[in-house]
């Protein structure tokens, strides 16, 4: 990443005499750009449905005038709320992808859409209801008046004077590992300004040669001169009082300071595993809500609130699939196997079969990989609809799993990664569930490499459990479903 296309010689400590431009930046880190987005949203939502009063009222030749909405009011917070909250599950207010005008059009579309659906069945049994010629008015105005204030967003905030500057300390494994994170994520308006480093070493070419500006003693300075808002420790040691008394000096003039961990679950919505310490990670665990009898209790109700209000569904379901499997091949309908819950806890899992019967002949476990030949015509579609997993409700009505959680694993393979991987075992802090945060961001996963990446979603998802995020996670799923992206 060359800051100054122009001009041959970077700016740096080594060359202090050479001039450093000075760029007029804003300070707009990613809570301000959500707060922004939401208050902008409810304004555009709050006109929209008064302009749709209006309108309904010319329709239908009525005078205009305010008494309409005077008399029902109460419209007013109900849309409001109605489209923030399905706005949120449509991903609105995810600043990483807030800039993409063609997928943010989608997901404006994708909420009106749901909006009108629900609002169809409450109609139906809801006296107070208005009129559905009304909610199409409303979305007629809402719907693009809000994505064109998201594109104009995306041209302002994506401009230089709006790039969040970053500057990393440590160019190393994590500091080129988080540039690299920011690099992938080009519309986070996240910019690199260079490295700080005792040692200086060759970046690696992908970067862009971004260059390194000095030392750890130089922190201060460089980040006063360049215009850094983030000032990111990726030092593979401790923090020593000299650099600790200028970051906290870097705080008093208003630069953020971060931890790389910190800042790469704030943009990938995961945690890197394999360059944090145990100290931070115990730490992240410790702050996670998993043992608060409220938390528990709240996840438990939403588990049995789910299933009950699903029941009509998955006993419409079941018997149909049963049907296929039989007639697909011969074996049984269900499909049992042992795996770890919650403290390593082992229960039997229950699935539909989706392999040939007796499909481990030698006995030794082994993960399901791509066209493995092991699976029938049924269980092909099956695996890919995941609704394999539909029995496994059985498993969350036996308080063995949740709805939501880590995918429980066999303890063959639990013994295994535990050895591989950092941390493994930290998943089995919570119960598993049937999906979870790493089903709706990664796809299917059969190697070493590939429980590395789901457990740095698991991670996140442990550290921030809620029931929030268990129904958000449970609307992401129904997309993930629609797509047939299972194995």
């Amino acid at each position: 990443m060359k800051l100054y296309p122009n001009d041959p010689t970077p700016p740096t400590l080594a060359n202090p005499m050479h001039p450093i431009r000075r760029i007029n930046t804003f300070k707009l880190p990613f809570s301000e750009r959500r707060l922004l987005l939401l208050v902008v949203d409810a304004c555009l939502v709050l006109l929209a449905v008064a302009g749709a009063f209006l309108w309904w009222q010319n329709s239908a030749n009525q005078p205009i005038n305010t008494t309409l909405m005077r008399d029902r009011w109460y419209w007013f917070p109900i849309m409001l709320v109605s489209w923030c909250i399905l706005a949120g599950l449509n991903d609105l207010y995810d600043i990483p992808t807030s800039c993409r005008r063609t997928l943010t059009a989608v997901r404006v579309t994708v909420t009106g859409g749901l909006g009108f659906i629900i609002y169809w069945g409450v109609y139906f049994v809801s006296s107070q209801s208005l009129p559905r010629l009304f909610v199409i008015f409303f979305l007629v105005l809402v719907m693009p008046a809000i994505i064109l204030w998201r594109w104009i967003y995306s041209y302002v905030f994506f401009a230089p004077p709006f790039r969040h500057r970053v500057l990393i300390i440590g160019a190393n494994d994590r500091g080129t590992t988080i540039a690299q994170a920011l690099k992938r994520e080009p519309l986070t308006n996240y910019q690199v300004v260079g490295f700080l480093d005792n040692t200086p070493q060759a970046i690696d070419e992908s970067l862009g040669h971004t260059p390194i500006l000095g030392t750890e003693k130089d922190v201060l300075h460089v980040a006063k001169q360049m215009e850094v808002q983030e000032a990111v420790i990726a030092l593979e040691k401790n923090l020593e009082r000299p650099l600790f008394s200028q970051l906290v000096e870097c705080q008093a003039q208003g630069i953020e300071v971060s931890w790389m961990p910190d800042l790469y679950e704030r943009v990938c919505r995961s945690v890197p595993i394999q360059h944090v310490d145990p100290a931070w990670a115990l730490s992240a665990m410790q702050g996670a809500p998993l043992i608060g009898r409220f938390q528990l209790a709240a996840k438990r109700l939403l588990d049995l609130a789910v299933v009950i209000l699903a029941a009509p569904i998955f006993l419409l379901l079941i018997p149909a699939i049963a049907l296929a499997i039989v007639l697909d091949s011969p074996g049984p309908v269900f499909y049992t196997q042992i795996r770890c819950g919650r403290a390593g806890k082992k229960f039997k899992i229950i699935k539909f079969r989706t392999m040939v019967d007796n499909a481990e002949k030698d006995g030794k476990p082994q993960w399901a990989r791509k066209r493995d030949p092991r699976i029938t015509r049924v269980g092909r579609f099956l695996r890919k609809s995941r609704l394999d997993e539909l029995p496994q409700i059985i498993n969350v009505l036996l308080n063995e799993m949740s709805l939501v959680g880590p995918r429980p694993e066999r303890p063959e393979f639990v013994e295994t990664l535990e050895k591989e991987v950092r941390f493994y075992r930290t998943r089995l802090t919570v119960k598993p569930g049937i999906t979870g945060w790493a089903q709706i961001h990664y796809d299917y996963g059969n190697s070493v490499e590939d429980a590395l990446i789901k457990l740095q979603y698991d991670f996140y998802y442990i550290r921030y459990l809620s029931v929030v995020l268990d129904i958000y996670i449970l609307f992401r799923t129904i997309g993930v479903l629609l797509k047939l992206k299972g194995t």
